[in-house]
């Protein structure tokens, strides 16, 4: 199970922190996650819901994920396999006053650069199999 966070929810608590400025936040360190865990079936049926279509969830070893998509979002799909996502914050709801956002709100939901949260992840090419999205991002640092 887990806490998916969604990027308009990150970058609503960044504007509250960057508005109330250092006196308030400096220092401080905000765990901010979605609202509640979901099991990858759950997601799968969010996904499907946003695209009109039943999708499946079907568990991959941790080396066939590294084959398919390189060791970036192995390691990433790693922390989701061991839970490590699984918890959920009260942070960004006392920052902002509000519920985190929901995953299926996440894929339905335009954000500031007006696309939803399902075209955030087709245009971000990260699942796309047999490429490792994240190689060139990771050789830059």
């Amino acid at each position: 199970r887990n806490s998916f966070v969604c990027t308009n929810d990150i970058a609503e608590a960044a504007v509250v922190c960057l508005t109330e400025g250092p006196e308030k936040h400096a220092n401080k360190y905000y765990d901010i996650t979605g609202p509640a865990p979901q099991n990858m079936d759950e997601i799968a049926a969010d996904l499907g819901a946003a695209l009109g279509k039943k999708i499946e969830y079907r568990p991959q070893t941790l080396a066939d994920m590294e084959k398919d998509f390189g060791p970036t979002r192995a390691a990433f799909f790693e922390y989701l396999c061991n839970g490590f996502y699984t918890r959920c914050s009260p942070d960004f709801y006392n920052l902002t006053g509000r519920k985190a956002t929901s995953y299926a709100e996440y894929l339905r939901t335009k954000g500031a650069a007006g696309e939803t949260g399902l075209e955030e992840l087709y245009q971000g090419n990260m699942w796309k199999k047999g490429e490792d999205a994240m190689k060139e991002a990771v050789s830059k640092q």
